[in-house]
């Protein structure tokens, strides 16, 4: 982009402000009808009680409550998310797991946490998001590309995590505390935050949270997965301070989690690795434990926050957000010499973001604006004795958008547009002690538009239609090791280019009191789309041999549907039906892409009788069968086919008990895979050397009080 293209850009971006700021006068956003500004939001069964607006009327999006957070005990966060139409998981081994949105995964997919992107090491398919879900109040799936409100990298779409809002100006003490227990891997944890404000200032609140969680060897129907035990400990604390029209807030949280590594995917000769991938399964056991040994990931990842609201009248809003994150990771292999206890891999990654929002109303008119700034730099440990993954870098990144809306009784729409500006900086040796890296600068501008239109009572229609880009991860262009849980080694192309996206996602919502549908309907055109494939070949190291992932890029297509459906025979009984397809194909030659979800068909039936007094009581059943993936290239995989289709049962029954003041005590029992199938799912990057998880059985109990 040259001088003058910038210029432009830059009037453009003043004007779309300027037009809809000095339509501004002092209205209450009470005056858009909350019916319309509910429906956009209130997707299924999920209901978004506060009044703040998490995301645009014309976004297509989910919402996921506390309750659903809570009933998701012990689980991962993209194991949770699977609840969500479109939403899948990516695995490597028992504990590791990415969240998949329409196919994209990884740097696709933006995690915001109080307004600002998760920095964590995202880059690996054996990184699973560094972030603690008990610590929020809801969770929000975006499925469009959103990439003019929250920067470069939205491909697939976003994961908002909502903090509870602090409770100012109340009395008293809200606790929440929740332990449970499940038999796979005798997984047992304690949940609790408690808040509050302080008795001589009610403006002053504070929040306390913390999450301890351990478990032993996972298993499958048939046998232990040895030395997949996991340690985790989280604490989060905020606080803050409302005088109108100012509000201040600040807190910190640590998230700390330890992973033992499955064995079956490590050390051993070429003959060796071409034997277990045969057998598809471990062929050594040892008894049950909950000790990790090596090899195993540890991670630290600090966040601080400090946010600073400011609201001079009912139509005009400012915030001014600034986080400081360090995310420590550390991979400990089995070596010779003792030399087990030096991590083979020792990152520390830091950043900081900071950003300035601001929005206007009129009647129905409404303007944002914004800028944002993030620095990071990532230095690998010195003294492991192994030559890093990747090598040492720093990245700058500044971006600015405006995006102008209206919102009508019946219909709304809305377009924005995005600049942004990233320099990246890496320098390291490889094995052979030649110096590589080099400097990358990346610019680009991204627009978006979408609308609803409300057809009648029951019917509305929602269309987005966006741009993104992301910008080729260091680890893309120069990685050259093994990734730890996977059992892979990955080498990188310094020659990439950045992905561009054109994304259209349509979706078509019925709700009346019988029936609750919805359809999303989607197309993605990815140019320069980066993937990485098995090339056949095997490298030796010290710690055992491993297969070769290359990265390529080419151009790619990918389509699919959505659909959900709520049925409501009876006021007490829910039949839920769910399901996803996907296609991905390279555009020229039409091979498909690896590693894209096959069919995935899930109902739920859920009964919840009256009853009068304080007892709740409910139970359910579920069923979810996943198909065969047979859009599959045997080229871009380590065997010539993929894992059979299987079938998937679970239940859950608890009850809910009202008690005196404002006290709530519920007990909840879950099975997941209660017939112990033996499977491999395609998308678990470990389905090479074992099968899948076997059943578990859960029970949680909850205590909240006010």
């Amino acid at each position: 982009m040259n001088k003058k293209e910038k210029l432009w850009l830059v009037i453009l971006l003043s004007c779309m402000v300027m037009s809809n700021s000095t339509l501004v006068n002092a209205q209450d956003i009470e005056h858009i009808p909350r019916q319309h500004l509910k429906d956009t939001i209130t997707l299924g069964e999920v209901v978004v009680k506060s009044k703040r607006q998490l995301v645009t009327p014309n976004s297509i999006s989910t919402t996921l409550t506390h309750d659903d957070i809570a009933r998701a005990a012990g689980k991962s966060l993209a194991s949770m998310l699977e609840n969500v139409s479109g939403v899948s998981m990516l695995q490597t081994g028992a504990s590791v797991a990415k969240p998949v949105i329409h196919g994209m995964y990884g740097n696709r997919i933006l995690v915001v946490s109080r307004g600002a992107k998760l920095t964590g090491q995202q880059w690996g398919i054996d990184h699973a998001p560094e972030i603690d879900k008990n610590a929020y109040n809801d969770v929000v799936v975006v499925k469009g590309s959103e990439s003019v409100r929250y920067g470069a990298e939205a491909l697939g779409g976003i994961i908002l995590m909502n903090a509870k809002p602090l409770p100012y100006g109340s009395k008293g003490v809200q606790a929440d505390v929740m332990s449970y227990y499940g038999s796979n891997g005798r997984q047992m944890g304690t949940v609790g935050q408690i808040q509050g404000t302080l008795p001589f200032n009610r403006q002053i609140a504070w929040s306390l949270q913390g999450t301890f969680e351990q478990s032993g060897d996972r298993s499958t129907a048939a046998y232990l997965l040895n030395n997949t035990g996991m340690r985790q400990r989280n604490a989060a604390f905020s606080l803050g301070y409302q005088r109108d029209p100012w509000k201040f807030e600040t807190g910190y949280s640590l998230f700390w989690q330890q992973m033992g590594v499955m064995r079956s995917a490590q050390m051993g000769n070429e003959q060796l690795l071409q034997e277990r991938i045969r057998i598809g399964q471990p062929v050594e056991f040892t008894p049950f434990t909950y000790q990790i040994d090596y090899p195993f990931q540890r991670v630290a990842h600090h966040s601080a926050f400090f946010n600073v609201y400011y609201r001079p009248s009912s139509s005009m809003k400012w915030s001014w957000e600034t986080t400081y994150q360090a995310d420590d990771r550390r991979e400990n292999r089995i070596r010779r010499m003792d030399h087990s206890d030096i991590p083979s891999v020792s990152l520390r990654l830091q950043s900081l973001q900071s950003q300035l929002h601001g929005s206007r109303l009129f009647n129905r008119w409404k303007a944002e604006w914004g800028v944002q700034g993030v620095l990071m730099k990532n230095s690998n440990e010195r003294g492991t004795g192994v030559v890093p993954v990747i090598p040492n870098y720093t990245e700058t990144t500044f971006g600015t958008y405006a995006i102008a809306k209206y919102l009508g009784d019946i219909w709304g729409t809305e377009a924005g547009v995005r600049y942004d500006n990233q320099l990246t900086r890496a320098d390291g040796y490889d094995w052979t002690g030649h110096r590589y890296g080099g400097n990358r600068h990346f610019e680009n501008v991204t627009f978006t538009f979408g609308g609803h239109q409300h057809l009648g009572n029951l019917l509305t229609l929602a269309t987005n239609f966006g741009m993104a880009w992301r910008a080729p991860h260091v680890y893309e262009l120069y990685s050259n090791g093994n990734e730890l849980s996977s059992g892979t080694f990955v080498k990188g192309d310094s020659t990439l280019r950045s992905e561009q996206s054109y994304k259209w996602v349509t979706s078509l919502c019925y709700h009346d009191s019988w029936v609750h549908a919805r359809i999303d309907a989607y197309l993605q055109w990815i140019n320069h789309y980066i993937y990485d494939y098995p090339t056949r070949q095997n490298v030796v190291v010290v710690s055992g041999a491993y297969p070769v992932f290359q990265y390529v890029q080419t151009n790619a297509l990918f389509r699919g549907v959505d659909v959900d459906v709520h049925l409501y025979p009876l006021q007490t009984l829910d039949y839920r039906v769910y399901g996803s397809w996907i296609w991905a194909n390279e555009q020229r030659t039409k091979a498909y892409l690896p590693y894209i979800p096959s069919f995935k068909f899930t109902q739920q039936l859920t009964w919840t009788p009256s009853f009068r007094g304080a007892w709740q009581p409910s139970m359910g059943i579920e069923h979810r069968y996943v198909a065969k993936q047979r859009r599959f290239n045997a080229a871009t995989d380590l065997t010539d086919d993929t894992p059979a289709a299987y079938h998937l049962v679970g239940f859950n029954c608890g009850v809910t008990w009202e008690m005196p003041h404002h006290q709530q005590l519920s007990l909840l029992f879950e099975g997941t895979n209660v017939l112990n199938q033996l499977y491999k799912e395609y998308t678990n990057r470990s389905r090479y050397y074992a099968h899948d998880l076997g059943r578990d059985i859960r029970c949680t109990l909850r205590w909240k009080f006010n």
